[in-house]
C-alpha cells in the first residue's frame, strides 16, 4: 500500500517542527509516503456554506487520488471525522497508527520518573471513535505519564469551546466555556490530541501541552507551565502555516 500523512490546518497553524517530526518518523516505515498540505473544508460546512465545502473536499480528493494514495493518515480529528462522513477515500488516525507502529525508542519510557498526572481533553469530532481513544493512553502509558480518570472524557467528552467555529464567531462564549472545561478537570495539567484543543485549554487558563509535545520534546514536570499557544495570534498562525508548507514542498 502507498501512504500518504496530512496534519490539517491547526497543526499546520501550531508547528511546522511537529510536521517535519511526524513526517520523518512515518517516513522510516513508508519511505514512499506521500505528504498533503490541505485544508478538508470544514470550516465552510460549518458556518453554512455546504457548495463551497463540497468544492473544496472535492479538490482534497483529486490531491488524494492524484498521488495514488491508498490510506491517508491523519492528525486533525476534525479533518478524520469530516473524511469519514464523505467517504471518498481510506484514512486513519495518526494516533491509531502510532499505537500500532510504536513510538521512537527514545521517547520508550522517558516519562517515567515525571511527577505530573495527566487529565485527557478528548477532541468532540471523534468522540464516538474508541479506538483513538484507546491509542491515546496507550501511547501516554508508553511514555511513561499517569493519566486520571474522567468521567467527561472518552464518549462522554465536551468541546473545548472552539467547536463550531464559536472561537471565530463568538469569542466571548468560546472563553467562557474553555474556563468552564478546564474546571472540569481533577489535575492542574492536560494533555490534549488537537491543536485547537491545546490552544483553548491554555485560554481557558489551564497547563495544556499537544500529544506530539510530550512524544518529541522534553519530560513535562509540575513545576512546567505550558507556553502560550500560536492560534492565540492570527499572524503567528499563518506564518507558522506558511513554514510548514515550505516543509512540505521540500519534502
Amino acid at each position: 500500500m502507498k501512504y500518504g500523512f496530512m496534519a490539517g490546518c491547526s497543526l499546520s497553524s501550531s508547528s511546522p517542527k511537529q510536521v517535519a517530526q511526524i513526517i520523518e518518523y512515518l517516513q522510516g516505515y513508508y519511505p514512499d509516503l506521500a505528504v498533503i498540505q490541505g485544508c478538508c473544508g470544514k470550516p465552510t460546512r460549518l458556518i453554512g456554506q455546504e457548495q463551497l465545502f463540497q468544492e473544496r473536499f472535492s479538490h482534497l480528493t483529486d490531491q488524494v487520488h492524484q498521488a495514488e494514495i491508498d490510506e491517508l493518515i491523519v492528525a486533525c480529528q476534525g479533518c478524520i471525522k469530516t473524511m469519514t462522513i464523505q467517504n471518498q477515500f481510506p484514512t486513519a488516525s495518526l494516533w491509531v497508527k502510532m499505537a500500532e507502529l510504536g513510538l521512537p525508542e527514545e521517547a520508550l519510557g522517558k516519562a517515567k520518573d515525571s511527577d505530573v498526572v495527566f487529565s485527557i481533553q478528548d477532541s468532540c469530532p471523534t468522540k464516538e471513535m474508541t479506538e483513538i481513544h484507546q491509542a491515546v493512553r496507550y501511547l501516554l502509558d508508553q511514555l511513561g505519564y499517569q493519566v486520571a480518570r474522567n468521567r467527561l472524557s472518552g464518549k462522554n467528552t465536551l468541546c473545548c469551546g472552539m467547536g463550531g467555529m464559536c472561537g471565530v464567531t463568538n469569542p466571548v462564549l468560546a472563553k467562557s466555556f474553555t474556563e468552564k472545561r478546564v474546571q472540569d478537570f481533577k489535575t492542574d495539567h492536560i494533555v490534549t490530541y488537537c491543536a485547537s484543543c491545546t490552544s483553548a485549554m491554555i485560554l481557558g487558563g489551564g497547563q495544556a501541552w499537544h500529544l506530539l509535545d510530550l512524544i518529541f520534546g522534553d519530560v513535562i514536570y509540575q513545576e512546567d507551565n505550558s507556553p502560550a499557544h500560536p492560534l492565540a495570534s492570527p499572524v503567528k498562525a499563518w506564518k507558522n502555516r506558511y513554514q510548514s508548507k515550505k516543509i512540505v514542498t521540500k519534502i
